[in-house]
């Protein structure tokens, strides 16, 4: 008798049909956390290049004027930057501002030949949220981002 039961199959398009939206439904919030994942980097990195270009713009006024000839030079077209200054405005910029009301922080920092390469974090939430991932991972998704830039002088 229960040989028989096991050769039958009646209801087994519903065992099927619920395992696809099942599989569907997971899929689904997996894509909704990439996705979100990605706009949360190119807010990440919008918000760098925003500081990255306003640290770009700290001179270095005794290189700057007392190298006037070779700073326009066509070989080293660049502005000297003032690596101290450009730090210390990078990094006010940054902590006044926040990635989806978390706190962003900087991870890297290199300032050398008049040019600024930084890296950036941040955790932000997760969309959906599954209760074995959030004990892995608290619910936050870290989000990186790197960040460069230089004064060039605009040649014709």
């Amino acid at each position: 008798m229960f040989g028989k039961f096991l050769e039958e199959e009646r209801g087994s398009i519903s065992v099927l049909i619920s395992g696809l939206y099942i599989l569907a439904l997971i899929l689904s919030v997996g894509i909704i956390d990439i996705s979100d994942s990605f706009l949360a980097k190119r807010e990440l990195l919008q918000i760098g290049e925003d500081a990255v270009l306003v640290a770009s713009h700290s001179l270095d006024e005794n290189r700057y004027y007392l190298d006037a000839p070779s700073a326009m030079s066509f070989s080293n077209p660049r502005v000297p930057i003032d690596c101290a200054a450009a730090a210390i405005v990078f990094n006010a910029e940054i902590s006044s501002r926040e990635l989806r009301s978390a706190p962003i922080s900087v991870s890297g920092w290199s300032c050398s030949n008049d040019q600024i390469t930084a890296s950036i974090s941040s955790e932000i939430r997760a969309i959906v949220n599954f209760p074995i991932l959030s004990s892995i991972n608290g619910g936050k998704i870290r989000v990186d981002a790197t960040i460069g830039a230089t004064s060039e002088i605009g040649g014709g």
